[in-house]
């Protein structure tokens, strides 16, 4: 509980000594690369004082920098800040609306090119989405989304929500599925604690834009699940809720 409790006290720090400026900055002009110099930061601070020891496999596919669509699976409120770290700072995430009403943190989202998912309003949600495409297309930048809508309590994949798979075939971008194993162990989303200990995250070959383009949306769901399902070594299912919006819990 210790741990868990510096970990949240630095990352409230550091959120308002990297957070106001870049809040004042974004008021006259949202610098993209300020933003995301200060989310590696934060990112890496957070991972640092929960004592997740990373390893990454895959890192050829990241190592361009080229903007991507992510795709992967949810385990803890640590998982955010994995990827975040894992690609200094250079992608951005869709949300639930309640964290944009955060102070300082909510507004940064706000103005940075961060997306608010709004469960109980669908207009809202896709006039969102709709606004975060027309960003990624004049300025292309990698998005990360968790499929699964919440994250998982005993690590197996949950169900994946397939309006994900619309809008990773509607950005444009090439798509990387990607898993994390091991962030359950170290802060689990029932308990208030961080145990130090090592975290696995792969990346897996991306699947180019164009071929994404011509695939429908079962199709590209059941290869995004079963390669995902694969990397953790567990059974591959492929039913996924046909009428549901996705959020990131851990952002």
């Amino acid at each position: 509980m210790l741990r868990a409790t510096v970990t949240v006290v630095v990352m409230s720090l550091v959120v308002l000594a990297v957070g106001l400026p870049l809040l004042l900055i974004g008021i006259v002009y949202p610098w993209r690369a300020l933003c995301d110099l200060g989310a590696a930061l934060w990112s890496r601070i957070i991972l640092y004082c929960a004592g997740v020891d990373l390893r990454v496999e895959g890192n050829e596919v990241i190592a361009d920098g080229v903007p991507r669509f992510y795709m992967g699976n949810h385990q803890s409120a640590l998982d955010v800040p994995i990827i975040v770290a894992v690609l200094n700072g250079h992608v951005r995430f869709m949300a639930k609306d309640t964290l944009f009403r955060i102070p300082v943190f909510g507004w940064i989202l706000s103005r940075y090119g961060f997306a608010p998912i709004k469960r109980t309003n669908a207009r809202v949600t896709l006039q969102s989405l709709e606004r975060m495409l027309d960003r990624l297309r004049e300025k292309p930048i990698s998005m990360a989304v968790f499929p699964e809508g919440t994250r998982s309590r005993d690590g197996r994949l949950l169900p994946f929500r397939r309006g994900t798979m619309k809008i990773g075939r509607r950005s444009g971008l090439p798509i990387v599925p990607f898993s994390i194993e091991g962030s359950m162990a170290v802060h689990h989303r029932d308990r208030f604690a961080a145990t130090p200990g090592p975290v696995r995250l792969v990346f897996a070959k991306p699947i180019p834009a164009e071929e994404a383009a011509v695939m429908s949306t079962n199709e590209l769901h059941d290869r995004v699940v079963a390669t995902i399902a694969r990397q953790l070594g567990q059974p591959i299912e492929v039913k996924a809720p046909e009428h549901a919006v996705f959020l990131a819990e851990g952002i």
